[in-house]
């Protein structure tokens, strides 16, 4: 390698280094600012010093049993601050960075039963619990049990906390997919890990569907007269990928569908299309008809607004 050619690629390594290093740093005192703005005693309530800080190598010591859901949405650091009142109680405020807004979103998405909208950009608030996003921050404040000075204290924090993130996030594309005529808006899922969609919908104990880190899926339900409808919608990384996750489909789960249709031992319908990198599957359609048609109302992928 000429002495030219060895120059520029340690300036290529220099700059990734440097790159990488700023990312981390920038991370890390977006974490301290939030921390900051959080008061060092509130209603008689103070604040406990220091905060404890866990990555991906020990969220398992903090969260037992539960660190693999954080972990598949990319969870990148979370800052455990707490405060205790004179007789032992605590308020325990989880702030979550999890790298980008998109699984932000879907870290709230997957636990939430309603959403209250009071707090960031989507929140809940139940018995002592406040869960909220916005950009790449996922929060949860804890104080249980709950009375009605905790829960204005909750609410307090909450609301500051999500004032000094400075913007809003933006959701995935692909939940602008979704047809809006009939949605249940909580029931809306985002997830890239085929463990999530089971525990929302079971489909096989096999992960059929080809579903990973490079794919954005979103699961969500719509009302009808009788069982609900169920739709899935993916986004691969090409239009291979799709081909064969809908290929996988058909052969584990629809096997004996004719166009993509089938109906099942229920008596309701299921069916699946393939389009370039996106693959849309309809469950517990009431008819053939029915499921077509959820498969034809599928918007052209334009985010709402948040």
């Amino acid at each position: 390698m000429s002495t030219s050619a060895r120059r520029n690629s340690y300036r290529l390594v220099f700059s990734f280094v440097l790159l990488i290093l700023s990312t981390g740093v920038a991370m890390s005192q977006s974490l301290e600012k939030l921390y900051s703005i959080l008061p060092a005693e509130l209603s008689g309530w103070k604040k406990a010093e220091p905060p404890e800080t866990y990555d991906k190598s020990n969220l398992y010591d903090y969260i037992d049993g539960g660190a693999e859901l954080y972990i598949s949405y990319n969870f990148r650091k979370l800052l455990a601050v707490r405060y205790k009142a004179a007789d032992e109680e605590e308020i325990v405020i989880d702030i979550f960075d999890m790298g980008n807004s998109y699984d932000a979103f879907g870290l709230f998405s997957h636990g939430r039963e309603r959403e209250d909208k009071i707090v960031g950009q989507g929140s809940e608030y139940n018995a002592g619990l406040l869960t909220f996003w916005k950009d790449r921050y996922y929060v949860s404040i804890l104080a249980y049990p709950e009375t009605g000075g905790k829960k204005e204290i909750v609410l307090g924090l909450g609301r500051a906390l999500a004032d000094a993130v400075p913007k809003q996030g933006d959701v995935p594309p692909v939940i602008g997919l979704l047809p809006q005529p009939n949605l249940i808006p909580e029931s809306v899922r985002y997830f890239h890990h085929y463990i999530w969609l089971n525990s929302h919908f079971f489909i096989a104990n096999e992960n059929i569907l080809l579903i990973d880190d490079e794919t954005q899926a979103v699961l969500a339900k719509y009302k009808t007269d009788g069982k609900p409808v169920h739709l899935l919608i993916a986004l691969y990384p090409d239009a291979t990928k799709a081909k064969e996750a809908e290929q996988s489909f058909l052969r584990n789960y629809l096997h004996d569908a004719s166009e993509g249709m089938a109906r099942l031992p229920d008596g309701l319908w299921t069916g699946c299309r393939v389009e370039g990198t996106r693959l849309s599957v309809v469950f517990n359609a009431p008819s053939r008809e029915a499921a077509v048609s959820y498969l034809d109302m599928i918007g052209p992928g334009q985010s709402p607004t948040n």
